[in-house]
């Protein structure tokens, strides 16, 4: 037990390390020439929200004829599609499409988002949800990590309601899963991003045949795409700076959040094998400390082993949230690290399993 446990505290402190170096190795240098870029955006019954979105872009601080954006309205129920409509009579850099049906090879979002992605006019595809705004210099802010050996870019969403303890534990779960990402990033590493905030490149969308291959799974147009794209991205950048940073309301109820996690935790299947092996790793590291703990209570583990162990595991990952939040400039959310670090395990043994062994909806 004591040399399992060692064994798996080692490649896991190994593992954080080497977060902590890639995001101290990134942004790339930066590109000033104006580069045209698409916005693709699909969006699903968000009467209530894509209005704030487009108003959003339409703020943008960059030359309006450098960019387009293209919601795919995916069979929405509500006035989705003609508030949509409606912006494009106004603004020419507005185009929608209409997703009358599912496509069995192309189910969840994928179908709209490859829909509109054909319409885009230019090479640098930036992806948001329907449910967001972004701050005035995202696209300025993307174009300057886009140099011309960079492939893939993503950036921090941020969970925009109120300043409730909730929200502050989300938000901090959250800049640990972008820690990872710019972290993964540094190293070169197609680990994982979320669709909130990312940019790739048309081109190699094109070169690998789009959702091929997984298309078929309901979720992960983001973390499935990136791996896809892993062997052919040449660079991969993360924009830490506030301007760039996208908002989302993301209200759910418990229920909801708990469908999400799951639907979330549910693509593990479908990870390359030297990311199941990472996660089945740090799995195992979560299931001999809680081992280990429920011993040293009952007197059959070393305390001070056991104290050492987690005081090693606490400061490593404090160090590399610590990093990512000053980069992000959301030091305040350093408050909510203690009680954060006394939920997470059993939140991520319990998604785990349920996402990979269990039942969820979709929207």
């Amino acid at each position: 037990m004591i040399s399992y446990l060692i064994l798996f505290t080692l490649l896991y402190l190994l593992t954080i390390f080497s977060f902590i170096i890639g995001i101290l190795r990134l942004p790339i240098r930066r590109n000033s020439e104006i580069q045209p870029i698409s916005i693709i955006v699909a969006a699903r019954n968000e009467e209530r929200n894509i209005g704030n979105l487009i108003e959003s872009i339409i703020a943008q601080d960059y030359p309006k004829d450098a960019f387009e954006l293209i919601i795919a309205n995916d069979r929405s129920s509500d006035r989705t599609a003609e508030i949509i409509k409606n912006y494009s009579k106004k603004y020419s850099f507005i185009r929608l499409v209409n997703i009358v049906k599912e496509d069995k090879n192309l189910i969840g979002k994928k179908g709209a988002i490859d829909a509109a992605i054909k319409l885009a006019n230019n090479e640098i595809l930036a992806f948001t949800d329907a449910d967001c705004f972004v701050e005035s210099d995202w696209l300025k802010q993307i174009n300057a990590h886009f140099t011309k050996n960079v492939d893939f870019v993503a950036g921090y969403s941020f969970i925009d309601l109120n300043s409730s303890f909730a929200n502050g534990l989300k938000n901090l779960e959250r800049a640990s899963i972008f820690a990872v990402t710019s972290g993964s990033f540094g190293n070169n590493w197609a680990l994982t991003c979320t669709a909130g905030n990312m940019a790739y490149r048309k081109s190699i969308y094109q070169e690998i045949g789009g959702f091929e291959g997984i298309g078929h799974i309901r979720s992960g147009d983001d973390d499935l795409m990136l791996q896809k794209m892993g062997k052919k991205l040449r660079m991969m950048n993360f924009i830490f700076e506030p301007e760039s940073m996208v908002y989302t309301s993301n209200n759910n109820n418990l229920n909801e959040h708990i469908q999400r996690e799951s639907r979330r935790a549910s693509k593990w299947r479908h990870y390359p094998t030297s990311i199941k092996l990472l996660t089945l790793m740090i799995f195992i590291f979560y299931i001999l400390l809680i081992a280990a703990t429920t011993m040293t209570i009952f007197g059959q583990f070393n305390l001070i082993l056991l104290l050492f162990i987690i005081a090693l595991k606490v400061g490593f990952e404090f160090i590399l949230i610590a990093i990512f939040l000053h980069k992000i400039r959301k030091p305040k959310l350093l408050l909510f690290f203690p009680i954060a670090e006394i939920i997470y395990i059993p939140y991520f043994i319990y998604f785990g399993l349920r996402g990979t062994f269990g039942k969820y909806n979709w929207k």
